[in-house]
This record gives structure tokens, sequence and C-alpha cells, in this order.
């Protein structure tokens, strides 16, 4: 470069911030009490990373006059590959021993390849409800996210470099500012769509290289302004004062952030700036009092173990929790995650070091390098497929086969006519009427995932006493005029906007269904989540009392369908493991709530002589006892939802109560 710029000197307490952001991650996985917030240290990970990877090309340009991708490529599988392909290996056997053939290990599978094609951010957008979704605490692989946007960043942001230099050289221009200027930009640009997607999508908001990369260039802004000397200049008094806001942006984030929050949006901004300012604080002589502490041994240590210590410590918990089929348990959490630090030593000590120390002793070439980490991609890829092959094979015989169909047994109407956020409209009636050839619906099923699954119910009926109906259900979102959850925050406050919505354009549509013949209207929903407390209780009763004022008003008849039994897992999953009686067990104590909801439904039953309530209590738990497997049909396939098969054989308990409704 034209202009000489600092030599980048090592930094114990980068490595001591690395500790930190670890240790904040590993407690908030553990959920370890007080650590809601943990998941931010990922967060300072990527300033860091992009500060320390910026500096490098930096470094190598003023050295040699260029940048080259080879180089970079090849230093980035020495530094990843060796402990991620013991970690991911490692999974893999142990998915093999502690999964089901039944979903999970094919789950793992499919992820682990992802992870190796460094897509994991996208492949969870696709397959998950988010990052804070409960089933995700049960994917081994879900941590891969973080390195997947890392090395997304890295196939374009030194090409972009490359791209500045030989404009800069071009124009006339500094390089350092042209690249500053280049970050500056795209952090504006990313930040403003992370901000935006947070609302309008925060499952990829939170996954999305594009609503994360300014967290990196925030790091990547700062190598060039401190590689070009200009903010070391700063007294030890700045540096403390700096240091300690850099501490207060750490607390503050620890009081304002939660899972709950569409993230990262404007409080990412919190993290980031604390990682900055800390970076910033420790430049040169770190003569301030948490700089210092932080290059002490004991922080140093973790952090140069921080990186296989976060490869180590998600895939345990994971498959732990898996195996014991969701239960939460802290203590074995705790040691769970510590037994991971030790992992994460022996494979520092046992892996990296040694990899290292063979590549340079060995003068293995960038290229090589790079061919060699495309080969043990390959190979990991092999023992992936290997495992969802061996899955597939045994989920296809015995009593694995029945699992797999039962955990695929959806309603025919399900893909295009159960909604979610984000609401685009209702679909065409058309085609969510279940007898297209009978003209206008005779009845409407309207609800949210628990109207969805009594969907066969219906269509068996129909074909019996020769009726259509047509299937309204929107997810999380039940049949409640005037009702909302009262969100504040993320993903829940856009669901409960988006379910406003949904109530808003039906309620729209029944004048028009009334007038071509409608005659009933049948409701469903998660019940038993509306009686959480007395406050909720009362918000669900009057926004029940709401819908049903309001189909009478149309004239219409209304079936209210009793609340479905709730366990605390999944019924496939346990089925796999346990036997049948101790899956049978495993509902979760909700009978006060299902006891006060359903005292509801019968005052209003007789209260509006046009309202019944159908209540599958007696067929779904014989003698009290819910059970998940009912002769040879397996009941439900996940926590709560009927399988096609268990809701059609529902059907004959409900047939006078829909003879009624036409």
């Amino acid at each position: 470069m034209e202009e000489a710029m600092q030599k980048p000197q090592y930094r114990p307490d980068i490595d001591g911030l690395r500790a930190i952001a670890v240790i904040l991650v590993v407690a908030y996985h553990a959920e370890i009490p007080g650590f809601d917030f943990g998941f931010i240290g990922v967060d300072v990970f990527f300033v860091i990373s992009g500060y320390l990877i910026t500096s490098l090309l930096i470094r190598e340009l003023e050295r040699t006059g260029d940048i080259s991708l080879l180089a970079f490529y090849g230093r980035r599988v020495r530094r990843l590959m060796p402990a991620m392909v013991v970690v991911i290996l490692s999974s893999l056997v142990l998915g093999y021993l502690l999964l089901t053939p039944v979903g999970q290990q094919q789950n793992l599978s499919e992820s682990a390849i992802a992870s190796i094609a460094f897509f994991a951010n996208y492949y969870f957008i696709a397959t998950t409800g988010g990052y804070f979704d409960g089933p995700t605490d049960q994917v081994p692989l879900l941590h891969m996210w973080s390195l997947s946007v890392e090395e997304q960043f890295y196939a374009i942001w030194p090409i972009l470099l490359i791209a500045s230099l030989s404009f800069a050289r071009r124009h006339g221009k500094r390089p350092w500012i042209v690249f500053s200027t280049l970050a500056a930009l795209g952090i504006g640009a990313s930040f403003c769509y992370g901000w935006w997607l947070s609302s309008a999508n925060p499952n990829a908001a939170y996954f999305s290289v594009l609503s994360r990369g300014w967290q990196l260039l925030a790091g990547s802004l700062l190598a060039c302004v401190l590689g070009r000397g200009l903010l070391p200049q700063a007294s030890n008094a700045a540096r403390s004062t700096l240091a300690a806001l850099a501490a207060a942006l750490l607390l503050a984030a620890t009081f304002v952030i939660e899972g709950s929050h569409a993230y990262p949006g404007w409080m990412g901004m919190l993290p980031v700036l604390s990682a900055v300012a800390l970076i910033v604080a420790g430049f040169g002589r770190a003569s301030n009092p948490l700089s210092r502490l932080l290059a002490t041994r004991p922080f140093v240590f973790v952090g140069k173990i921080s990186y296989p210590w976060y490869l180590w410590h998600w895939p345990l918990l994971a498959m732990s929790r898996a195996y014991h089929l969701g239960e939460g348990d802290l203590e074995r959490d705790v040691m769970l995650a510590s037994l991971s630090f030790f992992l994460a030593f022996l494979t520092y000590r046992l892996v990296e070091i040694p990899a290292a120390c063979f590549f340079t002793r060995r003068s293995v070439s960038h290229k090589q390098l790079v061919k060699l980490g495309g080969l043990a991609s390959l190979l990991l890829a092999l023992a992936a497929f290997g495992l969802m092959s061996h899955a597939n094979q045994q989920k296809s015989t015995g009593f694995y086969r029945q699992l797999d169909r039962a955990a695929e047994d959806v309603p025919e109407l399900r893909g295009e006519c159960h909604l979610s956020t984000p609401f685009q409209g209702l679909p065409d009636a058309s085609n969510c009427v279940n007898r297209s050839d009978m003209g206008a619906p005779d009845l409407l099923l309207w609800g949210d995932s628990h109207a969805d699954h009594y969907s066969p119910m219906l269509e068996e009926l129909s074909g019996v006493l020769q009726f259509s109906f047509l299937q309204r259900s929107f997810s999380t979102c039940p049949p409640l005029i005037g009702y909302s959850h009262g969100y504040s925050q993320g993903h829940p406050r856009e669901n409960d906007r988006n379910c406003e919505l949904f109530k808003e354009a039906l309620t729209d549509e029944l004048a028009e269904l009334t007038q071509r013949g409608l005659s009933g209207v049948v409701l469903s929903a998660s019940w038993l989540g509306r009686a959480s407390s007395e406050s909720h209780l009362s918000l669900a009763e009057k926004g029940l009392r709401n819908t049903v004022d309001l189909l009478l008003e149309h004239g219409l008849r209304v079936v209210v369908v009793a609340p479905t039994p709730v366990f605390s897992v999944p019924m496939t999953d346990c089925l796999a493991r346990r036997t049948v009686a101790s899956c049978s067990t495993y509902q979760r104590r909700l009978e006060k709530r299902r006891e006060a909801i359903l005292s509801v439904m019968h005052d209003i039953a007789e209260e509006e002589p046009g309202v019944r309530v159908v209540d599958f209590h007696a067929q779904l738990c014989p003698g009290g006892k819910c059970h998940s497997l009912l002769g040879d049909t397996v009941v439900y396939r996940d926590e709560h939802h009927l399988t096609t098969r268990a809701a059609r054989e529902l059907s004959p308990y409900a047939r006078n109560d829909i003879e009624w409704l036409l």
C-alpha cells in the first residue's frame, strides 16, 4: 500500500474477549439461570472475526502488495477444518447411538451436509421455526449457522477488497479510505435490511448473512481505522472510560435483550458496540484495567480453546435433550457443558496444534490445503449420507415404519389452506373446500393448527352425510375475536399482528359464505394455551363469546371442539424409545386448565341454544389415561396434533353434532 499501516500485534485481551463471548453462549445454551441474553456472545464473535481477518488481509496487502484468495482460503481451511471434522464426525457417531431413525438421524445428516457446505444458516431458516423455537434445543448442529454466516461473508469480502484495491489504484485513491468507505456502506445497508427483516421475517433475520453482515463489517471497519493509527493516541484515562462504557453497554444488553425479541434489530447494536469499544480500548499498551483483566492467563486460555468449545458444547447438550425426550435437567446440562470444555482442551492440544505444526513442518501449500479441505468435506458428506441411508432403512421396517408414517401423517388440506406468519391474504376458497363438486361449502372449519388436524374427521363425515366444508386455519391464532396474547416484542408480536389480519379477513368473508348457504361453523384451537392464567382465561372467554355472537348474528350454528390432550414430548419420538405404557404417562399436568376452559365452553353452550360442545376426551383418554397408541393407531404425530388416521377414527363420535350443524 502507498502508506504504511501499523503492524497488528498479538492481542491477548482479544482472546479474553473471545472467552467472554463463548462463556455467554455456553451458559445460555446450558440454560443456566441469569443468562437468557447469552446468545449475544455470537455477535461479539462476529465483531472479533471481522476485525482479525480484515487485519490479516490488510497486513498481507502491505507485505506483498496484493491479496491472494488462494492463500486466504488455505488459511481458513487450516484454521477451521481440523476441529470441525472431528466434531461433526463425532456428532454423526453420537447421532447413530442416541437419536432415532424416525426423523432425528435424517435431520442430523442433512444439517451435517449443510454445515460442511457452510450453508447451515439457510438450512435452518427453511427447517426450523427460529433459533428461539422450543424444538431447536434438540437440533445437534444448530450452532453451525454462525460458522456458515462467517464463511459466506468471507466468500465475498476478500473479493470486494481486491476490487476496491483495483479501483483505488486506478483512480489514485488511498486504499484504506476506499476499504473504510466500502465497510461503512455495507454496515448501513446490512443494518437497515436486518432491522426491516427482524419485523418481516424474524427467523431469516436471525440466521441470514445479509442481516448479520454489518456485525462482521463493524470489525472490518475497525481494522481499517486502527490499522491507520487514527485512534491509538488516546490517553489512559480515555481508554479506561471507553472500557467502562463497553462494560456498561454489555450490561445494558443483559437487561433489554431476550429471546422473545426480534433479533438482532437495533438491539444488536449493544453487544457490537461493546465489542468494538473493548477492542479499541485495548489497542496499543492495553493500559486500562478491563483490558488487562481480559489479557490474564485464565481468560486467554479459555479464549484459545473457544472455537472447539463452541463446536463441542451444543451437540452434547442437544443430543442429550433429544435422548431424554426434551426433559430439562440443569445439573446434567452443566455437566455436559463442563465435559465439552474438557473435549475442547483435548481438541486444541491433540488436533488443532498438531495439525498446524504438521502443515507448517511439511510446508503444505495453500492450494494443497484447499484441496485437503474439499476432500475432508467430501468424506464427511459421505459419512452423513451413510447415517441417512441407515436411518431410512431402519424407519422402513417394523414399528419404526408405523411411527414414521404417523410423524408425516398430516391432513390433505394443510399444505395450501393452513396459514402462518406472514399473512398474505386468504387462499382461494375453492382450493380449501374439501369437495369442490358440491359448490358452496356447508360448514366452516375455523381455528389454528388444532382445527387443521380435525379436517380429516370432517372429510370422513362429509362422504357419509354429503356435505362440504371450507378450512380456514392459521398457526397460533385461535378463533377468538378481540383476543390478543399481548406480546410487545419479537416474533410472537408479529404473529399476533398477522393473526388479527387473518381474523379480519375471515370475518369479512362470513357474510358472503352465509349468503351462499353456509349453515354452521366448527371452532377448534389449542385452547389449553389460552388458560395459562386467570387473566388469559378471562380474555379467552371474552374472545370466544365475541366469536360466537358474531356467528350467531349470521344465523349460523356453532360446534366448539374441546381441548385435545397435550404431552410434554413428541409421541412418535417417545414411542421410538420408550414403552407404550410409559408414553401414556407423559401428558402435561394441564387438567386444571382443561377444566377451566371447558367450563367456559359449556357455560356458553347452556346460554346459547345455537352452540354445542364436542369433547373427545373419553375416546382419547379412556379411563382418564391419555394414550399415545389406541389399538394399532398412533394417535399423535407430535406433542398434541392428532394423526390423520386418529382424527378419522373420531368421526363416529362427532356425527350427531355435525348433523345438527347441517
